[in-house]
């Protein structure tokens, strides 16, 4: 078939996504997938052509790249591998920068159209202003191996447009919350270990966070958009401080408990090698790795400069960390409309939950309350789930249950992507002249 957008990292949840967005559009996509990976969720659809390889070899991905008429083509690349640790992840590096430099080298080689990459506010000096939309990349002046490795990737793609006309945009947002993403993501083991402990940093740092439905469509609008080869456009959600946000998950959660503060000798630097070393050997979790987020790069703010090119965050703070606190124990809503009927896998308390809901299988066992800190008071009864929202617009209507036993019909579930506005018919336009995230 004739494929326009290409998606590579389209087995992560921005990546997903995309994907979902495109065909709601009745556009047609190639994902270039891992030969290890599950694409089970693409299998089916006649829209989605899969290519197997890997952005760290380029052999891998000639077919990816082998097109009718490249020229038209638009590539996003999603995929990206995030790190928070102090050590050294050669995995994240090779992901990051290797895979980034040859996914911008097939770019020029096979003549693709436009290149929309997934950067980092975070490979930004925060110390200096941008320029406008060209920004300088400079890891010496980051902080954190996994801002280096971003800040690599995106000098080595400035390099390619300025010397060789390459036609990239990028989209550099803060930290990137919502449903899709697997339980080992960062934010997700923050939530868990959280919930679970009941503690957090006594450091006060804070961070932006931004919705990754926002992220998605802010890259497929610079896609649609004429836009300067070059250009960053810096997507800053609402800032929170380490404090505000497991608060916030009180909430979420229905937990009437204090945010109780860890243990500063745990957490202090001049301390790290005793606790890393203790926590290692008696196979604890270590908090200084959990909480690395809110332990370094405190108090992180960038200012957005994508006013008027691409949309304003549409997912408030609150909605976005709901979803990502169920998705740390459910399942991602795109491989449900993606699929052609399969049923995804689920974990116990999606399981769970889906039983309450339509009543297709067993009553399960209620699952645990959250762990509390110590001075909470009593539990109070959990709320049942609601049920489970579609992230894709127009997508109105649950899945009906498998059982043929009479249950009552699902309420129409609400959608958590916001529709894409409507857009004015334009005039034809001449393709961009040209040969970030």
């Amino acid at each position: 078939m004739s494929v326009k957008y290409l998606v590579s990292g389209g087995e992560g949840a921005l990546g997903k996504i995309i994907v979902s967005l495109l065909l709601e559009r009745g556009e047609k996509v190639r994902v270039l997938a891992s030969e290890l990976s599950d694409t089970s969720i693409y299998k089916g659809n006649p829209n989605i052509e899969i290519k197997y390889g890997i952005s760290t070899d380029k052999d891998s991905m000639k077919e990816f790249f082998d097109l009718e008429d490249p020229r038209s083509a638009i590539l996003f690349h999603t995929d990206e591998y995030i790190s928070l640790t102090d050590k050294t992840n050669l995995t994240m590096r090779r992901v990051n920068v290797i895979g980034a430099e040859n996914v911008a080298d097939m770019c020029l080689k096979r003549k693709i159209g436009k290149l929309v990459y997934l950067s980092s506010a975070y490979a930004i000096n925060p110390e200096s202003v941008p320029d406008g939309l060209k920004m300088n990349f400079n890891r010496n002046l980051v902080e954190g191996e996994y801002a280096k490795s971003k800040a690599d990737a995106a000098a080595y793609i400035m390099e390619r447009v300025t010397l060789n006309r390459l036609n990239a945009v990028m989209v550099l947002p803060t930290f990137i919350i919502g449903p899709g993403y697997s339980e080992d993501y960062e934010i997700n083991k923050i939530i868990t270990s959280y919930l679970k402990n009941g503690t957090l940093p006594p450091k006060e740092g804070g961070h932006a966070f931004v919705d990754v439905r926002d992220v998605a469509n802010a890259m497929i609008a610079l896609a649609d958009k004429s836009v300067e080869p070059g250009s960053g456009y810096i997507i800053s959600g609402e800032y929170k401080t380490s404090s505000e946000f497991f608060a916030d998950i009180n909430k979420a959660q229905g937990i009437d408990a204090p945010v109780k503060t860890a243990s500063k000798f745990v957490m202090s630097e001049s301390m790290a090698k005793f606790v890393n070393f203790y926590y290692k050997i008696a196979h604890k979790e270590n908090p200084r790795e959990v909480y690395t987020l809110f332990r370094d790069n405190p108090e992180k703010k960038f200012s957005a400069n994508s006013e008027g090119v691409i949309p304003e965050s549409t997912i408030d703070f609150k909605s976005s960390l709901s979803d990502t606190i169920n998705g740390v124990s459910g399942v991602s809503q795109v491989a449900k409309e993606i699929t052609s009927g399969a049923e995804p896998k689920m974990s116990a308390v999606a399981m769970s939950a889906k039983i309450r809901n339509d009543g297709s299988a067993p009553a399960a066992k209620p699952a645990a309350a959250p762990a509390r800190p110590a001075s909470a008071p009593a539990a109070r009864p959990a709320p049942a789930p609601a049920p489970a929202k579609s992230i894709i617009p127009g997508k109105d209507q649950s899945p009906a249950p498998k059982a043929p036993a009479p249950a009552a019909p699902a309420a129409p579930a609400k959608s958590i992507i916001p529709d894409m506005p409507a857009k004015k018919p334009e005039q034809p336009k001449a393709p961009d002249g040209g040969d970030k995230a």
